[in-house]
């Protein structure tokens, strides 16, 4: 490992590596180049939205739709778990770093990244993004969502954690959202497979 690189692990299935990397990468190891897109594994909504997805995805393949993707940290994570993904993002600096962070951590055939959304929907939505997107974009994300999926929201600090739940839930069926805490951030992760709890 380059002297200029800084690791982060990410328990229970990810390590990070950020800047240089020359050792072989493995199933666990994500790599991301220098840049100002947002998505490290260093913030908090991050952390979180890499811990919901080592514990929620689906054993196997599975389809994962990561709406503001960034460095592409949460797509490349997907394809480290053994799904496909595609990020979308409206930066294109952002979406050319995302490649590139693909190529690094070696999983550049499972992943890709766009301006436009795709059609159909995704065993798993992930957005990571502000409170006033999420609102905003919240029928077009759950429009992607599968029957059976789990949509994963977070960026949100703790006093925002009701509007999106009110916003989302009706469009869930009234279902409610496990939430996650780590300081002053929330991660809120919906389970449409799981039993609505009472």
């Amino acid at each position: 490992m380059s002297a200029r690189s800084t690791v982060i692990e990410v328990p229970p299935r990810f390590r990070v590596i950020l800047g240089a990397w020359d050792a072989e990468i493995d199933e666990r190891t994500i790599v991301l180049g220098p840049s100002h897109a947002f998505g490290d594994g260093r913030h908090e909504s991050t952390r979180m939205c890499l811990q919901a997805l080592a514990s929620f995805a689906p054993r196997g393949g599975f389809r994962l739709f990561d709406v503001g993707c960034g460095t592409g940290i949460l797509s490349i994570a997907a394809a480290k778990l053994g799904g496909e993904a595609i990020g979308v993002d409206i930066d294109a600096a952002a979406l050319a770093v995302a490649e590139e962070n693909g190529r690094r951590s070696a999983v550049e055939g499972r992943v890709r990244f766009a301006t436009t959304w795709p059609d159909g929907t995704f065993d798993i939505v992930v957005a990571n993004i502000l409170r006033g997107v999420l609102a905003e974009l919240a029928p077009r994300i759950v429009a992607r969502l599968a029957p059976l999926g789990t949509l994963i929201l977070s960026g949100l600090v703790s006093t925002d954690a009701p509007e999106i739940v009110a916003r989302y839930a009706p469009l869930l069926a009234g279902r409610r959202p496990e939430i996650f805490e780590r300081d002053a951030w929330r991660t809120l992760v919906w389970r449409l497979s799981a039993r609505p709890s009472p």
